[in-house]
């Protein structure tokens, strides 16, 4: 049995992320580039195909491929203050993401110095509904927050993505969509233009934040 999240902080504000886009969109990219995250944070990967390898915002990303070796390196590092980057990658299976978001779920502490920041690759190839969303990743989103845990959730279809994904995910990276019924999605949940979207090109995005009317738009340079 995993550890349970400890101190929870109804003080802390709900940061989630979601980043959609079709393929070569810039999706991955604005996760590595934008400054929703930075090189001092504490971040878990979901990474089954490995987009994060090598240095992310100029710190080593380290790879476990066992869940158990995993487990102790989040352990380790979330016992100090220090920032790290520790990816896994198995299998890309739902049985292996749920088990993945009950580790990071184990390691919430809404009264830690550093927030724990987890990114999921690709989750509509690891989520099963539509609507409301179950498990460890559903409660990252609807309660991680109280205990300093930041979900980013990245994927490239949003009619593909459950409801919950969406209402929880307060800031939103908007790429060049993969179909017409998405970038009506997203322009609805955005207050984006439908033509404004369709618009957009490769590695050029719309950035929603909190609030309405908070849009911006930018280009990724890499």
């Amino acid at each position: 049995m995993l550890m349970q999240p400890i101190n929870s902080n109804n003080a802390l504000s709900a940061l989630h992320c979601l980043y959609v886009g079709g393929t070569g969109s810039g999706k991955t990219t604005a996760v590595k580039l934008l400054p929703t995250t930075k090189a001092t944070d504490q971040i878990l990967f979901w990474d089954p195909h490995e987009d994060y390898s090598g240095k992310f915002k100029g710190r080593i990303v380290r790879r476990y491929k066992s869940f158990t070796k995993f487990f102790k390196a989040a352990i380790a590092g979330r016992k100090t203050q220090s920032g790290f980057k520790i990816a896994l990658t198995v299998p890309e299976t739902r049985e292996n993401f749920l088990r993945f978001c009950e580790i990071v779920k184990a390691l919430g502490d809404g009264k830690h110095k550093k927030q724990l920041h987890a990114v999921c690759e690709e989750v509509p190839q690891v989520t099963e509904s539509l609507g409301k969303e179950k498990g460890a990743y559903g409660w990252l989103l609807a309660v991680g927050r109280k205990f300093g845990i930041v979900v980013h959730s990245v994927g490239q279809r949003v009619v593909e993505m459950s409801k919950t994904t969406l209402s929880q995910s307060i800031y939103k990276w908007v790429g060049m969509q993969a179909s017409i019924k998405d970038a009506m999605r997203m322009a609805e949940e955005c207050d984006i233009p439908l033509k404004d979207i369709k618009a957009l090109k490769k590695l050029e995005y719309f950035y929603k934040s909190p609030g309405i009317g908070n849009v911006e738009f930018g280009k990724l340079r890499v």
